[in-house]
């Protein structure tokens, strides 16, 4: 260890006393006033080699730290070539230029600075435009599907309709508004059919702001684009695929909300182009809804609307196996009872059929059964396949005997005298009483 030093009066220099000499000098003066008599020369000699080494190995371990520190401090500075020291001045240059952006900014800047594809797609050809995007669907790779969007904006390059139809739906999941409304924009300078078919996208932006939360504004989108998208059959079905996943939607959430504006978007449309198609969608969703109060909606909307009641009457084979499907038997019964109270006679015989079938393939006896007996008092036969259908289901579970199972070779059992001996086994009953 350094010795610390100091400059006295005389000229001479003393140790300091935070240094091992001066802590020697202390002990000797300790010692001095503890034994006066004074000590021995041994124990002198003994205490000054015990510090001498001491001082000796704490002054090489000091030494070989500041070595091995100025070792690596010159091999990490070795290696800092000009290269990195100019790349590293550029991105300190790029940081505090890019520091006066916003978040949303820099992140674009990002995305556009290293995207994972690093290719110009005015290279590829049409076919090779639409399988790249495609390959980017099927795998969900957001990254390289966006960076292909904005090429394809860029360059005013859009892929084949399907494809292009596909891109759009992804992007209304997404809720990717930005993009949609630049592909709107190219559409329009390029008068590609899709901006009058599809009314400037107006379906897909509606569903990603449906996807955002803007609900109000997603139906005010629909009900702007409604009267261009009726002109042409793929425009009116996209249009009402919209509206069926609103409806669809708001009734899932329990909005109560957004439940009153679809409903007035429906009356609006249903008044202005007499397109009952959005009225029925709130009416359906809210008949097939377990709370009572949306059941007491959608009464009120068929007492309102008689076109309404025409479509569901014209639909009812449609709707009892959309219900069925979903075994959703109590919504079948229900509308078999607004069928006959608004005396919809036919629609009423074809529900109760389609009832009945729905039970004979579960082999529910006592269903079919009540079934029969309606349509025997209500006086709407049920047809002629069915009636042979019940009888058959009735006979099969009201026979009390039931053929047992014979030998494995013969399938059945002989006697000593050869005639064959079948063999019955009663069924059991249980009896709910």
């Amino acid at each position: 260890m350094a010795m610390l030093t100091r400059l006295t009066s005389n000229g001479t220099t003393t140790v300091a006393p935070g240094s091992p000499k001066g802590l020697q000098r202390f002990q000797n003066y300790l010692s001095a006033l503890l034994w006066p008599g004074g000590t021995s020369q041994r124990r002198k000699t003994s205490t000054q080699q015990q510090l001498d080494a001491i001082d000796s190995f704490t002054d090489e371990l000091v030494n070989r730290k500041t070595q091995k520190w100025e070792e690596l401090h010159d091999n990490l500075m070795a290696k800092q070539s000009p290269v990195a020291e100019e790349t590293k001045t550029k991105k300190n240059s790029f940081g505090q230029n890019v520091g006066l952006m916003s978040k949303g900014m820099m992140n674009d800047l990002k995305q556009l600075r290293s995207p994972q594809l690093g290719l110009d797609i005015r290279s590829l050809s049409q076919p090779q435009l639409d399988n790249l995007l495609l390959a980017t669907l099927e795998i969900k790779n957001k990254v390289d599907f966006l960076y292909l969007i904005r090429q394809c904006v860029r360059w005013h390059l859009l892929p084949c309709n399907e494809v292009f139809i596909a891109c759009l739906k992804y992007l209304s999941n997404m809720g990717r508004m930005q993009q949609l409304d630049s592909l709107a924009e190219t559409c329009r300078q390029l008068k590609h059919p899709f901006s009058i078919t599809y009314s400037d996208l107006a379906p897909f932006k509606a569903l990603a702001l449906w996807q955002n939360g803007n609900a109000d504004v997603a139906l005010m989108t629909l009900h702007r684009g409604y009267s261009a998208a009726l002109k042409n059959d793929e425009g009116r079905r996209s249009m009402r695929c919209a509206f069926r996943s609103i409806a669809e939607d708001t009734l899932a959430q329990k909005s109560e909300a957004v439940l009153i504006s679809l409903t007035e978007v429906a009356r609006a449309i249903h008044r202005e182009h007499n397109d009952i198609f959005v009225v029925g969608c709130v009416w359906k969703q809210c008949f097939i809804s377990s709370w009572f109060s949306d059941q007491k909606y959608a009464e009120e909307l068929f007492e309102s609307f008689p076109d309404l009641q025409s479509l569901v009457a014209r639909r009812a084979d449609g709707l009892c196996d959309s219900f069925l499907g979903h075994h959703n038997v109590d919504a079948v019964h229900r509308l078999i009872e607004v069928f006959l109270e608004h005396n919809q006679r036919e629609a009423c015989s074809l529900s109760l059929r389609r009832l009945f079938g729905y039970q004979y393939d579960r082999k529910d006896l006592r269903a079919c059964a009540e079934i029969v007996k309606s349509c025997s008092e209500l006086e709407m036969p049920l047809k002629e396949e069915q009636n042979e259908q019940f009888l058959s289901l009735f006979l099969d579970s009201s026979d009390p005997f039931e053929t047992g199972k014979a030998s494995s070779n013969s399938h059945s059992n002989h006697n000593s005298n050869g005639i064959v001996a079948n063999k019955y086994k009663p069924k059991s009953f249980q009896y709910k009483f």
